[in-house]
């Protein structure tokens, strides 16, 4: 995929401290991507309605007073948009297998993260691996 700016990746994370999200917008921002992140699943839907993104990384939250998760109401929004989960946690719901274009550990390297990237802004591969 030709970018004519660098893409756009929205982080969102309700479960991270500031430090943490403000670590992973640096490793972003010095890989070459313009970063966004969000905090809770309201300011995110607003930012992503709001704004053109090429790639979402979320720990995927469970909507309040809804039975849906953040995922899969971003890509009720913007279905083309690729959706990753970046979680800490140690596998994907079958929620999150469903909605999810990958699922990423947190415990990856900052190099397979990056390749988990690049291949879903360069090929829209919906692959679960990280």
């Amino acid at each position: 995929m030709l970018y004519l700016s660098r893409p756009t990746i929205l982080c969102v994370d309700d479960k991270a401290t500031a430090e943490e999200m403000r670590l992973l917008k640096i490793v972003l921002e010095k890989a070459g991507y313009q970063v966004l992140t969000a905090r809770n699943p309201s300011d995110a839907i607003s930012l992503f309605r709001s704004s053109n993104f090429d790639l979402v990384l979320t720990e995927d939250i469970r909507m309040a007073d809804e039975n849906r998760t953040l995922a899969q109401t971003l890509k009720s929004v913007k279905p083309t948009v690729p959706v990753a989960i970046y979680t800490g946690g140690w596998g994907p719901s079958p929620e999150e297998l469903r909605v999810a274009d990958k699922f990423i550990t947190k415990l990856v390297t900052i190099d397979e993260l990056m390749r988990a990237i690049d291949s879903l802004l360069s090929t829209g591969q919906t692959s679960l691996a990280a």
